[in-house]
C-alpha cells in the first residue's frame, strides 16, 4: 500500500545544538479530520498538527512528523520506530507508552435536525441505551460505531460527509459524534455548497455528553524523549493560558 507522509524539521535550536539533537518523531493518522489529516496536496493539517508545533516550539525541541494509515502509525510506535502518537491512553497502550495530560477531550453528543418531530426528547438523551428507539446515522469505517452500535437501528452512510447530509435532510434521527468534528464538516460543506446552507444549519447538538475520551501524546517507553513529559505538559498548559490553544481550535471551526 502506498504510504503518504509528510516530514518537517523545526529549526528551534542553534545550528550547532540542532546538529547534535535528533528530532522527536511523531507519527499519526492521515485521515482524522479535523484533528490530523493530509490535504489533497499532501500537506499536513489539523488541530493536533498545530498544537504539536506550538508546544515543541516552546520546548525548543526539534520535531518531525509523518502521517500514515492509522494501523501503520500505531505499529511504528509499538515497534519503537517512532517516538510517539496522539490517541486515547488505553490500558493496553500504557503497557508500552506513557501519556501526557490530555491534548483535547473528545466528547460525543447526539446531533439531530431541529425539525425532527422528536427533537425535544432527542436533546435530553444522556446514555447509549437511550438511542435504541431512534434511527441512528453513522458511516462505514467508523470502527467505534461498527463495534458498539451494530445491534442498533443504524443507517450506514458511505462516508462522514454523507452522514452529515443525511442529518441535514432529516433522513435519520441521530448522528452521535464529537461537536468539533461536526462543526468542522458543516463549515466545509457551507463553503462548498452555500446555496444549501438552510439545510446544514438545521443540525444542532444535544445537551449531554454521552461519551468522552482524552486524546494524549503517548510516548514510547524506550524513546530517548521519554523524560520530556513534564516539560510537554507545562508547555501545553502555557499555550492554553495565553490563548494560542483556543485560536488553534477556532481556526478549524
Amino acid at each position: 500500500m502506498k504510504c503518504y507522509s509528510a516530514f518537517i524539521w523545526l529549526l528551534l535550536l542553534t545550528p550547532h545544538a540542532f546538529a547534535q539533537q535528533q528530532p522527536f518523531v511523531w507519527v499519526d493518522d492521515q485521515d482524522y479530520e479535523p484533528y490530523i489529516y493530509l490535504k489533497t496536496t499532501n500537506e499536513v493539517s489539523g488541530i493536533f498538527h498545530d498544537i504539536m508545533i506550538a508546544v515543541f516550539k516552546k520546548m525548543d525541541i526539534p520535531l518531525s512528523f509523518q502521517l500514515y494509515p492509522w494501523g501503520r502509525a500505531q505499529q511504528l510506535v509499538n515497534d519503537a520506530q517512532a517516538d510517539g502518537m496522539i490517541t486515547i491512553p488505553t490500558k493496553e497502550r500504557l503497557e508500552y507508552l506513557i501519556a501526557s495530560d490530555p491534548i483535547i477531550q473528545v466528547s460525543m453528543k447526539v446531533h439531530y435536525n431541529k425539525n425532527n418531530l422528536r427533537s425535544e426528547k432527542i436533546s435530553k438523551i444522556n446514555s447509549l441505551k437511550q438511542l435504541r428507539p431512534f434511527k441512528v446515522i453513522d458511516y462505514r469505517g467508523d470502527g467505534w460505531a461498527e463495534s458498539n452500535l451494530g445491534d442498533y437501528n443504524v443507517a450506514w452512510a458511505p462516508n462522514y460527509t454523507s452522514a452529515v447530509w443525511m442529518i441535514a435532510a432529516n433522513r435519520g434521527d441521530i448522528f452521535l459524534d464529537d461537536p468539533i468534528s461536526i462543526k468542522y464538516h458543516v463549515k466545509r460543506q457551507l463553503e462548498i455548497r452555500p446555496a444549501l446552507s438552510g439545510m446544514l444549519l438545521l443540525i444542532t447538538e444535544g445537551e449531554n455528553i454521552i461519551l468522552s475520551a482524552p486524546h494524549c501524546l503517548l510516548i514510547q517507553k524506550h524513546s530517548k524523549y521519554v523524560s520530556i513529559l513534564k516539560e510537554f505538559n507545562t508547555a501545553l498548559q502555557e499555550i492554553k493560558d495565553d490563548g494560542e490553544y483556543d485560536k488553534i481550535i477556532s481556526k478549524y471551526l
